[in-house]
C-alpha cells in the first residue's frame, strides 16, 4: 500500500481523531465511590501457592488450517487438537503423565453444494466432539437455557436442523466453528476418561453467542455445555481461561488490589480475584459489565490475576458446578473453597515459558499450533494424494501466488 501526499494527510487526521475518541472513551468516569466499596469488599487475595498434592490439572487448544487446500468451489480444511495432563509432584513442580493421548485431527472437505456441504460438516462436527451430532445436543443443557433466553421452547431435532452450517469459502466461520469443536471435543475425552483429572482448562470463555435466538445455534455452544453437564457429574472442575477479559477501565480494579496490599504506587498487585456480581445471590452492581452478558448464561465469572508480568484475566466455571462443589453454608467456606481454584492455578503457572499462565494449556497450544512449514507440508501431502487418485495438479495452483498477490 502507498500513500501520496494527500492521502497521508487525511490517515494522519483519522488517526489523530481515532486516538481523541478512545482517549475519551477511556477517561469517561465508570465508576463511584460508593462501588469502589463494593469492588473492595469483594476483592479477594490468595497466597502465592509453590507446592500441592494430589491434584491433576489437564490443559487443551486447538489450532488448524483454515482452509490448507481451495480448488474451484471445493475447499479443505485442517484442524488439529491437543490435550496435555499433568500432576503435581513435590519434587519437580508439575510433571506430565503419559502416555500422551493422541492429538483430534480431522481433514474436513467442503464443497459448495448445500446438501453435500451439511453432510461434510456434520461427520466433522461428529468426529471432532467424538460422538453423534444428536447425543450432543440431546445430553447438553444448552437447549434449557436457549428456551428461556429466546421464549421459545425447541426439540432436539428442530436444533439440529437449524444448526449453522456455513458456506464452504467462510474460512473464518468455518474456522472458528471447527478449532472450537475440536478443542471442547478433546476436553470432553478428558472429563470422561476413566479418571478424570482435577481440572480441566480450555482456552475459551462460555459465553453462548446464540442462545438468545429462537432458531439458529452453534454446534460447539451445545458441545461445550455437554462438558460442564459431564463434568460435574464427575465432580471436575471445567474452567474456561480467556487472556482477554474485554472490559474498560480495568486499572481501578488493579488499583483497589494494590491498595489491599498495601503496594506502592506504581506496583502491580497479583494474586488477587473478583467475581462479578450473580443475580440472586450478590446484592452489588458491577457497572463495567453494563450491556455485556456477564456472567453468561449459566456461568460463574471471576476477574483474576496470577502474577505481575501477565494481565487481568478471565475464569468461567458452569453454575450448576460452582453451587455443588465451590458455594459453602457461608461466605467465608465459599471463599475459601475458591482461593484453593486460584491457588491451584498459581501452582501450575510456575514454569518460566508462561510464568503467571497455567502451563497445561500452554504446553496444549504448543503441540497443537501448526508451524508454516508443517501447514505447506500438508498442504503438498494433500495435493499429491489427489493428483495420485487422478485429479489435475493445475486444479491446485493459487491464483494469488500466480498472479503476484500472495
Amino acid at each position: 500500500m502507498r500513500f501520496d501526499l494527500q492521502l497521508r494527510s487525511m490517515i494522519r487526521e483519522q488517526v489523530e481523531q481515532l486516538a481523541q475518541n478512545m482517549k475519551s472513551w477511556e477517561e469517561k468516569p465508570r465508576i463511584d465511590d460508593v462501588e469502589k466499596n463494593h469492588i473492595r469488599d469483594n476483592l479477594v487475595l490468595f497466597d502465592h501457592t509453590t507446592s500441592r498434592q494430589d491434584i491433576v490439572i489437564a490443559g487443551v487448544d486447538g489450532s488448524g488450517d483454515f482452509p490448507a487446500v481451495s480448488f474451484v468451489d471445493s475447499f479443505v480444511y485442517v484442524t488439529v487438537a491437543h490435550r496435555t495432563t499433568y500432576e503435581s509432584n513435590p519434587v519437580s513442580g508439575l510433571r506430565e503423565l503419559g502416555p500422551s493421548p493422541e492429538p483430534v485431527v480431522h481433514f474436513t472437505w467442503l464443497p459448495e453444494d448445500q446438501a453435500v456441504r451439511r453432510r461434510a460438516l456434520d461427520d466433522a462436527f461428529a468426529y471432532l466432539a467424538g460422538m453423534p451430532i444428536r447425543d450432543v445436543v440431546d445430553g447438553s443443557d444448552y437447549r434449557t437455557f436457549k428456551s428461556f433466553e429466546s421464549d421459545r421452547p425447541n426439540t432436539v431435532t428442530a436444533l439440529m436442523d437449524d444448526l449453522i452450517r456455513p458456506h464452504a469459502a467462510d474460512a473464518g466461520n468455518i474456522g472458528i466453528q471447527l478449532r472450537s469443536t475440536a478443542e471442547l471435543g478433546a476436553a470432553l475425552r478428558l472429563i470422561q476418561q476413566d479418571i478424570s483429572p482435577t481440572y480441566v482448562l480450555i482456552d475459551s470463555t462460555l459465553s453462548l453467542p446464540f442462545v438468545s435466538r429462537p432458531d439458529e445455534s452453534l454446534f460447539y455452544e451445545h458441545l461445550k455445555r455437554l462438558c460442564c453437564v459431564q463434568a460435574r457429574k464427575r465432580g471436575t472442575a471445567f474452567l474456561a481461561l480467556s487472556k482477554s477479559h474485554g472490559l474498560p477501565h480495568i486499572e481501578t480494579i488493579e488499583e483497589l488490589a494494590r491498595d489491599e496490599r498495601e503496594l506502592e504506587q506504581g506496583q502491580v498487585a497479583e494474586h488477587w480475584y473478583l467475581r462479578l456480581p450473580l443475580p440472586g445471590l450478590d446484592q452489588w452492581e458491577f457497572s463495567l459489565i453494563s450491556g455485556r452478558r456477564l456472567p453468561p448464561p449459566g456461568a460463574v465469572t471471576y476477574l483474576f490475576r496470577l502474577h505481575r508480568t501477565t494481565p487481568v484475566m478471565r475464569l468461567d466455571t458452569d453454575l450448576t458446578f460452582w453451587r455443588s462443589h465451590v458455594q459453602g453454608e457461608t461466605a467465608e467456606q465459599t471463599q475459601a473453597n475458591e482461593c484453593r481454584i486460584f491457588e491451584d492455578l498459581d501452582y501450575a503457572s510456575h514454569d518460566q515459558r508462561c510464568y503467571g499462565y497455567p502451563y497445561p494449556i500452554k504446553a496444549a497450544h504448543d503441540r497443537a499450533s501448526l508451524t508454516q512449514s508443517e501447514r505447506v507440508a500438508l498442504r503438498k501431502q494433500i495435493i499429491d494424494a489427489a493428483v495420485k487418485a487422478g485429479m489435475k495438479r493445475s486444479l491446485f495452483r493459487d491464483a494469488s501466488r500466480a498472479t503476484g498477490h500472495g
